[in-house]
């Protein structure tokens, strides 16, 4: 199992300079100059990590997935392996969803956090590599990518963009709004325009057997490139700075705050290190599939939360600490996961 744990190795790496940049304050107008110091150390560095979350969010990210997508083989998201896939983090988040909000009564900005924790993977960071050193596939991950960005994604930002414009005082419609509103918020995401646009050359590639001239794709290439050390970097960044107050995100009293983060983080333990692939074990098997594509599909659902959900989370200002530390224990206990699962399947 070296390749998982050079990949986990290396991300801890990028991660410690994060922390290691925010507690020094490099950003935060110590070592700059004087001009450039005085600005930066109004707000701790706290105007740097949003921009780094921003800048990741906003551009080099949909660069990145357009850039993937653009040249991915269709097959791959038509196979039984990714069917499992998408059911298995379908039911799981609509679980994890339900609990959140009629369990632990978290408001709606909260519970999308929750849910991203738990059923988000780190595909780019660990998922690509494990596919490719471990299976010889680099595009394995791309059911796990799609669903991620195509139905999760959009569902549970459109639910920050309402959270946190209820926040700002801006003007609610009562009742529920209609399936099609809720998609026209969702896909002004930059990352869900980046992710429809690479799958719609896809499409039209394979329909039309032409494929985009890779002079085209470089620059997406190279600009997708920093979206995940800027990710981790931010990620570092947030674990270096005391956990924000729960009682701010969920209006409730310290104490009580307190043990709702540590449920939430304990749901998102539970459901990233245990129950996905358990799930995906055991649909798997009972739809047939042979021993190298149930190895992989298992593979993909132990993967640990994303970073990019404490970048999305820092990007709308809502549960970034709680989403940290759901990252950083389910990648933790995401390697010995992976080690059985080798062992057993692969």
């Amino acid at each position: 199992m070296l390749p998982v744990l050079t990949a986990i190795g290396s991300m801890a790496c990028v991660v410690a300079l994060g922390w290691v940049i925010q507690r020094t304050g490099l950003l935060a107008g110590r070592g700059l100059p004087r001009g450039m110091a005085q600005g930066a150390a109004a707000d701790g560095g706290a105007g740097a990590r949003q921009t780094l979350a921003t800048l990741s969010f906003t551009i080099c990210a949909p660069a990145l997935m357009f850039s993937t997508l653009a040249s991915t083989d269709l097959a791959h998201v038509l196979s039984r392996g990714a069917a499992v896939t998408w059911i298995t983090t379908a039911v799981l988040g609509l679980a994890t969803a339900a609990a959140a909000r009629w369990i632990l009564r978290l408001p709606a900005g909260p519970a999308a956090v929750t849910t991203l924790a738990a059923v988000y993977v780190n595909g780019g960071n660990i998922g690509l590599p494990l596919a490719v050193y471990l299976f010889d596939d680099a595009l394995a991950v791309v059911p796990t990518l799609l669903f991620q960005l195509l139905v999760l994604a959009p569902l549970t930002l459109s639910a920050l963009d309402r959270a946190t414009a209820s926040a700002d005082g801006a003007a609610a419609r009562s009742g529920w709004r209609s399936m099609g509103q809720v998609f026209l918020a969702a896909f002004r995401n930059p990352i869900t325009l980046g992710t429809v646009a690479g799958l719609l050359v896809a499409v039209v590639s394979e329909l039309t057997g032409a494929r985009l001239p890779e002079v085209v794709l470089l620059p997406f290439d190279l600009i997708g490139a920093a979206a995940p050390p800027l990710g981790l970097l931010t990620f570092g960044m947030t674990l270096a700075v005391p956990m924000p107050s729960a009682h701010a995100d969920l209006g409730v009293a310290a104490g009580r705050g307190r043990r709702l983060v540590g449920w939430v983080i304990a749901i998102a333990v539970l459901v990233r290190n245990l129950l996905h692939p358990l799930a995906a074990w055991a649909l798997g098997s009972a739809v047939g599939l042979d021993a190298p594509a149930l190895a992989l599909v298992v593979t993909m659902a132990a993967l640990p939360t994303a970073v990019n959900v404490t970048t999305y989370a820092t990007r709308y200002g809502v549960f970034d600490g709680v989403a940290a530390r759901a990252t950083v224990w389910t990648t933790a206990l995401c390697v010995p996961v992976l080690v059985v699962i080798g062992a057993l399947l692969v």
